[in-house]
Order: structure tokens, then sequence, then C-alpha cells
């Protein structure tokens, strides 16, 4: 579902640059955790709350969903986040090789017509540039109340060469490296199951 389009975003997140890099910066960063298309920011916030000694980095495209979630930021002041009103592939692109951590893939849009599907953050153009920028101990975790999106994914991390840590068909929420999200609790609330899969290199 598609949020509403709020215009105080748009000023507010021209306001607010102090979490946010440059691309210079961004290419110099090493040692953090990335999470494409933040959405309202709920995982984000709650993974640097758990997780004070870690470095993560946010990125969002949609403006409504990135001013949601940079105004969570701000209000919260968390030393250990910055984050990117960006299209994810543009992102990526300026992050230097095997510097990351881990990448999550949370509820990312479905892209459900075939003609798009090169445009899914689980299509095998970007999974090559997941493998280029994570640790050769990094982890990519995806998760999604898409059925037809999961089937699709497990298909391109196989053709990628990624291997399957651990997969579930019905996540319960229970591991501890990961936070429950708004759009997850509206998920699970409508009788949706959550799909999740870890992966590494």
């Amino acid at each position: 579902m598609r949020t509403k389009f709020k215009a105080w975003t748009i000023p507010y997140l021209e306001e607010h640059q102090e979490y946010s890099l440059t691309d210079e910066e961004l290419s110099s960063l090493d040692d953090f955790y990335l999470e494409i298309g933040s959405g309202k920011g709920d995982f984000i916030i709650q993974m640097s709350e758990k997780f004070p000694d870690r470095l993560f980095l946010g990125v969002e495209k949609n403006v409504t969903c990135a001013g949601i979630t940079l105004k969570k930021i701000v209000e919260k002041e968390p030393q250990n986040v910055k984050f990117l009103f960006k299209d994810g592939a543009e992102v990526v692109r300026f992050i230097k090789d095997h510097s990351i951590n881990k990448i999550y893939l949370n509820f990312s849009d479905p892209w459900p017509k075939k003609r798009h599907s090169k445009r899914r953050l689980t299509s095998v153009n970007f999974l090559e540039e997941y493998k280029r920028i994570l640790k050769p101990n990094g982890n990519l975790v995806f998760k999604t109340d898409d059925i037809d999106l999961f089937t699709f994914s497990l298909e391109m991390f196989a053709e990628a060469g990624f291997k399957v840590i651990s997969s579930t068909y019905d996540y319960d929420g229970s591991d501890n490296d990961d936070a429950i999200t708004e759009y997850q609790i509206k998920a699970v609330n409508k009788g949706v199951s959550i799909k999740r899969v870890v992966l590494g290199l």
C-alpha cells in the first residue's frame, strides 16, 4: 500500500542534513550495516538501540517515507545512524568493496509485473553489487510478506551464488538480529505469514 504524500517532508529533508553523507563520505565508509528501503524507519531505529556499537546506514527513495524516517531519527538522536534520501541503486555504486557486514531488505517493493522484474531489489543485477560490497563473511537478510517475490528471490539468490544459511515461510520474529516493523505487524494482523531468508557468500 502506497504511503500518502505529506508535503512537510520535502522541506524537512532539506532542513535536516546532519545525518546525511556526501558521495565522498559514503565511499570512505567502512564496517557498517545497510538497510535498503527503510520505509518509515522502525527497523533502523530499533536496531540502532539494540546494537549501539554498530553503525547503520538507512536508504529510502520515497520522499514521504524518507521524511517520516528522518523525523524519527532526529527525535531519537542516535549516534550510530546515517540516513540517505536516495535510490538504493545509486547509493550502492558509491560503496567501496567488502565494507558491509550485513544488508537488510525489509518488505521491498515486489514490482509484481514481469516486465519490471529487473527493478526488484533481489534481481541478479542488484545481487552482484551486494556481493561486491559485502565482507567475505557478510550476510544478506531478506524479509517479505509477498510469496511471489520470495519465490522469485530464492531463485535469484541461487543464480547469483548466495548460500542459504536459514530460510522460513513462517517467520516468528524471534531472531535477535532483527526488529519488527510497523509493516510487519500489519501483515501478521491480517493473517499473512512473513517469509525470511538469511544468506552468506
